[in-house]
């Protein structure tokens, strides 16, 4: 059962997250509805493990929605909530640019005090799966890889993992479609798509990060690398076109294309007069902290930015292959010049409408989702 405690509701059954699904449906919601009434966001605190769990779903699309997991230290309410609002939103305008009528969602993980564990990993699976295919999801944001293994023990509904039932860890296709992306972007910005003489700085090297360094060193490119954990930096730093650079500097180290490709909400109004990178490749999601103010500053500023949601569809793309039961990720690959036919139809109309890339974006997957 689920009960009220204070404001948070305390879930003694897995049962109740599924519930939380069919009164949504049963509301008939509309995906455009916005995304801070109380019915769309759910946050609960399991009775077992002290988990805190907030789970945002932004729309419905036809009854199974598309969004990953991502864990947050213990006591970031504040950021779970932002998290789950703006993640769901994101993951909406991702499957409508794709052409998918799936609804958009996300579930953020606050663990107690004492931290991650087996238990923890299950409990996650167990909820995901009291959810009865609703929820589609992947690890995100906080996770390593093998956790992916413990939470599948769990569920069937956790899909890009690298292990038995998935067709490969989903980070790889979100960086292949990203690197793609880039070249449209130096396009857009210098003329040439081409990667070789030009700088790169990723900052955030998990599985997106790191492959998509791999990408731009072997076509040609110099890469400034950062992570928090110094272990991920390691296999870089005997390479002659690789720097490696503290956390707090590789957004200004001056690269030509910046890659924000871990926490979100770096680029900021603090942060924008400092930037001198010509472009910014949004490779993380919701990596500008407001969307409006900082979308039309980087405008002001003539720095090219890739919306997220468009740039970074290849994870999404491989799940929804997945999904639908492909067996390897060459249906996937397949799809991913949709990121770059994409981009160009952003930077399209944010010209023909003199808008920031990101108004151009979400405008474009409100009319598809409108015409579908």
């Amino acid at each position: 059962m689920m009960k009220r405690h204070g404001n948070e509701q305390v879930v003694e059954n897995a049962s109740a997250i599924g519930r939380f699904f069919s009164k949504l449906k049963d509301m008939e919601l509309l995906p455009d509805e916005c995304t801070r009434k109380e019915e769309k966001v759910l946050r609960f605190v399991d009775a077992e493990t002290g988990l805190t769990f907030f789970l945002g779903v932004h729309s419905l699309g036809n009854g199974v929605t598309f969004g990953g997991v991502r864990l947050l230290p213990n006591g970031m309410e504040r950021a779970g909530l932002r998290d789950a609002l703006r993640l769901s939103e994101a993951m909406t305008h991702k499957l409508s640019m794709i052409g998918e009528p799936y609804g958009g969602s996300k579930m953020v993980v606050l663990p107690s005090e004492s931290g991650k564990s087996e238990v923890v990993l299950h409990r996650i699976g167990e909820y995901v799966e009291a959810m009865n295919g609703s929820f589609i999801t992947a690890i995100d944001f906080g996770f390593e890889p093998e956790d992916a293994l413990k939470i599948r023990e769990k569920t069937k509904h956790l899909l890009g993992f690298d292990g038995p039932g998935s067709i490969g860890a989903s980070g790889v296709t979100t960086a292949i479609g990203a690197f793609r992306g880039i070249k449209v972007l130096l396009e857009e910005a210098f003329g040439s798509p081409r990667i070789t003489g030009r700088s790169f700085a990723i900052q955030g090297m998990g599985s997106v990060g790191k492959k998509l360094a791999e990408l731009l060193l072997e076509h040609g490119g110099r890469i400034f690398i950062s992570d928090t954990d110094s272990k991920r930096l390691r296999p870089f730093e005997s390479i002659a076109q690789a720097t490696v650079t503290e956390p707090d500097d590789l957004l200004f180290v001056g690269a030509d294309v910046l890659c924000p490709s871990g926490p979100g909400c770096v680029i900021s109004q603090q942060t924008i007069p400092k930037l001198r990178s010509r472009i910014i490749a949004g490779v993380a999601n919701c990596v500008l902290e407001n969307e409006v103010r900082d979308d039309l500053l980087l405008k002001e500023k003539n720095i090219l930015f890739a919306p997220d949601f468009v740039l970074n569809a290849g994870g999404v793309i491989q799940g929804i292959a997945e999904y639908k039961g492909k067996e390897d990720l060459k249906d996937a690959v397949d799809r991913l010049p949709l990121i770059q036919k994409n981009l160009r139809a952003v930077f399209k109309r944010s010209r023909e409408r003199n808008i920031g890339s990101m108004a151009a974006a979400k405008e474009l997957s409100k009319l598809r989702r409108i015409t579908r």
